[in-house]
Formats: structure tokens, C-alpha cells, sequence
């Protein structure tokens, strides 16, 4: 593979020995020779490693600055951790901004790695900073979501100016399984990949009851124990060892069902497993009284998640949950746009949410 050798090293140190067929895939198309891809592939089938690849070369052989767009700052921040690798290494200068549209960031001229939401780009477009000329490739993440009709639109001006602004821009757009995915490539004058390979299989189903009914025909009963089927199958999944998101249609519910999740999770939990985490949100400024709230379920392994908590909350939780010290997390599908949590089920307590302006809407 035609990479830099310090990069081959990190990723080897990172246990990337091999690479999946999506990758292959992307590579075969020319990512690493500056072409334009769409890459259109299931979650968890290394979308992110084809964009360091294609970075890390760009930016070390071409003394270029690189842009990472994410929709939500929980994925920017996720992103900026993956990245550290190479900082930490001396290949790459790393800067994550998410806030404060009034502003060009000019600090942001030190870094060659620049992650950001696609928010965050529009308002430094608009202030014209200066390095953005110095940016040769440009990686959009989400970019299935220039569908939606609240982020969509920003998403599709900041890549229509870049393309018009910075000659010889590379764009590296990754997305989720969709089936417009082939006018995404041809807007943006890119070659398309598409895969629906995954590194664990995807089951779906309907519970009904204690059973579910997968898509597959087949049929699971779990146990009764709470009588609410939500907290069953959750309590399935940890008691063999996993991890359970549950994504609710409100705030309100998702805190419910943390609260509920929890009383049946404190005889499963250590809690010295969860002290660190624990003591790191009490230092917080947040309301004390919301602190205080996450830190009792925390302690017995569950926590809640929606838009109402801190930035600084929301990363302690996700922290937690991808260490394996968080057993369940509750939350708002704000958590489903594209951060990285290992959940060995997911249940959806509902496929409808109501949205002010537009009525129940599908999740």
C-alpha cells in the first residue's frame, strides 16, 4: 500500500494488520491518488481509516492542510481522538473547533489536520480565514445526511464552495448504506464505492412480548423479569457480558428508562469500575442537580444522553460506554448520527418522534 512508512507503523502499532473489503475497495479507486470517492458502506465497515489514509498521504507528501466534517461535535470529538495517534507521534498537528461562529480562527493556521461540523466550516468560510486556501482534502462525514432538511443544506453549500474556491480539492465523503448514494458521486465528480459488507452480522427484529421476531424468521425468548420488555432485553445482553443502547422518542424517557435500568443493573456492576468516571462528572460546572442525577445511575452502570447535557457530560458518558464501564445507555437518536459506541444490542423504543413544525416523524 503506497503510504507513508511512519503512518504503516502507527496503524501497526494499532493492531490494522489487514484491510476490509470496503477499504480495499476505495483504495482500488484511487483514494490514494487523489481522486474523488463516495464511499456508501454499513456502519463499523472502516469508512474512517480509507479518510486517514487518504489524509495522512495528502497531507505529508503534499505539505497540504486536511478538513474532516462531521454533522454532531460528539463525532468531531471522537474523530479528533482517533486521530491523536499520529500527534502523538510527531506525523500531524491535530485541532478539533466546534463552537464560536463570529470568529476565522486564525490559531487554526498551525494545525494541518482541522476537524470541525459543517456548521463550523460555513461560518469560517464566511469569515474568508486565510489558511482555508492552504486545505487540499476534505473529508465529509455523514454526508447522507445532505438529505435532511435542517443540516442538509449547510452540508451541500460548504462543499459547493470549497469545490468552486480550492483548485484540485480532493473530496473523500463517507456515508451510510442509502439509495441515492450514486447522485452524491456524481454531484461531487466522484467515483463511487458501495459495500454492504459488515464485521459482525446485523440482525433485526420486532419484539413482541418476551419474543422476538427477527428478520430473519427466526425467534428469541428472553426472560421476564421487570415487566417491562425494553429493560429485559437489555438485562439479557449484560448479564452475557454486553453492552445495550435504548434509544427513546424524549428526553424525559430516555432519563426514565436509565432510572428503571438501573435498579436491575446494581447487583451486575462493580462499583469501583465506574469511581473514575463518577468523579469526573462531579468536578463539572453543570447544574448540580443533573450531576448529580448521572452520577447515582453511573455508579450502578446505566447512564441517560440527549442534547440537554453538556458537551463535557455527553463525552464522559460515550467514554464510559465504549470502556465497558457504562452497561446501558439511554438516550435521544441524537447519539445515532455516527458516533462509534459498542452496543451488542439496540433496541428502539419507538420509531416516531415528534418534531416541532413537521408532526410525528419516523426516527
Amino acid at each position: 500500500m503506497d503510504i507513508p512508512v511512519e503512518v504503516k507503523e502507527i496503524l501497526l502499532k494499532s493492531g490494522i494488520k489487514r484491510l476490509y473489503p470496503p477499504q480495499e475497495k476505495a483504495i482500488e479507486a484511487g483514494v490514494l491518488k487523489g481522486k474523488n470517492i463516495v464511499v456508501s458502506a454499513p456502519t463499523a465497515s472502516g469508512k474512517t481509516l480509507i479518510a486517514e489514509l487518504a489524509i495522512t498521504k495528502k497531507v505529508l507528501e503534499q505539505k497540504v492542510k486536511a478538513l474532516y466534517l462531521t454533522p454532531l461535535r460528539a463525532l468531531a470529538y471522537e474523530k479528533w481522538l482517533e486521530f491523536k495517534k499520529y500527534e502523538e507521534q510527531g506525523l500531524l498537528r491535530v485541532a478539533v473547533t466546534t463552537g464560536d461562529y463570529d470568529s476565522d480562527d486564525k490559531w487554526l493556521s498551525d494545525y494541518d489536520v482541522i476537524i470541525c461540523t459543517n456548521e463550523k466550516l460555513d461560518s469560517l468560510i464566511r469569515h474568508n480565514a486565510p489558511w482555508l486556501k492552504d486545505v487540499g482534502i476534505v473529508v465529509s462525514d455523514e454526508v447522507h445526511l445532505i438529505n435532511d432538511p435542517e443540516r442538509g443544506p449547510t452540508l451541500e453549500v460548504v462543499l459547493a464552495r470549497l469545490k468552486s474556491f480550492i483548485e484540485n480539492i480532493q473530496i473523500v465523503a463517507l456515508s451510510a448504506t442509502i439509495s441515492n448514494a450514486k447522485t452524491i458521486a456524481e454531484w461531487l465528480d466522484a467515483t463511487l464505492v458501495e459495500s454492504d459488507w459488515r464485521p459482525v452480522p446485523l440482525k433485526m427484529g420486532v419484539c413482541v412480548g418476551n419474543k422476538i421476531i427477527f428478520d430473519t424468521g427466526e425467534e428469541h425468548l428472553f426472560e421476564k423479569i421487570s415487566g417491562d420488555s425494553i429493560i429485559d432485553m437489555a438485562l439479557e445482553v449484560v448479564k452475557d457480558g454486553g453492552q445495550c443502547l435504548i434509544f427513546a422518542n424524549t428526553r424525559q424517557n430516555a432519563v426514565k428508562y436509565a432510572n428503571k435500568i438501573a435498579r436491575h443493573l446494581e447487583p451486575l456492576v462493580d462499583p469501583k469500575e465506574t469511581k473514575e468516571l463518577c468523579d469526573e462528572m462531579e468536578e463539572g460546572e453543570e447544574a448540580s442537580m443533573i450531576n448529580e442525577e448521572l452520577i447515582n445511575l453511573m455508579r450502578r452502570g446505566a447512564a441517560f444522553h440527549h442534547a440537554g447535557l453538556s458537551a463535557r457530560q455527553r463525552r464522559i458518558i460515550e467514554e464510559g460506554f465504549r470502556n465497558f464501564k457504562i452497561k446501558v445507555v439511554c438516550s435521544t437518536p441524537t447519539l445515532a448520527a455516527g458516533v462509534n459506541l459498542p452496543a451488542r444490542r439496540v433496541v428502539i423504543q419507538d420509531y416516531r418522534r415528534y418534531e416541532i413544525n413537521r408532526g410525528m416523524q419516523r426516527i
